[in-house]
């Protein structure tokens, strides 16, 4: 095996061990921490629910979890509940390794509460955009017509990463659109992992070309 190939097989391990951290470490970190809320307030309730009410109460933990979340959120959503939540992400994101694994966890929950979002992109699309020669994926949403003139336009989504939910719409003639083989999902994970994550082959239609790879 020669050096460049080394290199080259070395990159592409790195490059997938990295990946792969991005997307277990969120995970893990959501897991582990719902659990830890949970054994602790049922640790601490279900005895004293137990002493009051002289029997168990099956699932006390979980619903205390849920009551728990909730309280945080509607804490969350009002002004002062935002101020303080802004103090802490302030505070985090000042720790290097603390910063990455936090953005990564809170990209990940407000990726799974966008689902019903994500759920509008109807296919992967390039488009030469923010200008030619430079090509951006982009998920087509929807299509308007100026029935008067005869043409048909795609409303495009361009996400900006690593969050799939934010980014912004454009409209432009539907000729310009170039298809790609990507799934919606394959092209959400290209945007979460900043172009770690890629398919093996990754085609797409230059305009008036046929496919490349």
């Amino acid at each position: 095996m020669t050096k460049l190939s080394q290199n080259h097989l070395y990159q592409q391990i790195r490059r997938r061990l990295v990946a792969g951290l991005l997307v277990v470490v969120p995970i893990w970190l959501t897991y582990a921490a719902l659990r830890f809320i949970f054994v602790s307030l049922d640790g601490f309730f279900a005895p004293l629910a137990e002493n009051l009410l002289g029997f168990p109460i099956p699932g006390l933990g979980f619903v205390l979890l849920l009551l728990f979340l909730y309280f945080i959120g509607m804490t969350a959503t009002n002004i002062l509940g935002r101020s303080v939540v802004q103090f802490w992400e302030s505070i985090l994101e000042r720790i290097p390794l603390v910063r990455s694994i936090y953005q990564g966890a809170k990209q990940l929950i407000q990726t799974i509460s966008a689902s019903k979002t994500l759920e509008g992109f109807k296919r992967v699309v390039l488009i030469e955009y923010p200008r030619r020669g430079l090509f951006t994926l982009a998920f087509v949403t929807n299509f308007v017509e100026d029935k008067p003139h005869g043409r048909r336009f795609a409303v495009v989504f361009i996400p900006t990463p690593p969050n799939p939910i934010s980014g912004i719409s454009i409209i432009l003639p539907e000729s310009d659109l170039m298809e790609t083989n990507l799934t919606v999902e394959a092209g959400i994970k290209m945007i979460i992992s900043g172009g770690l994550v890629t398919p093996e082959q990754f085609a797409f239609k230059l305009k008036g070309q046929d496919a490349s790879s």
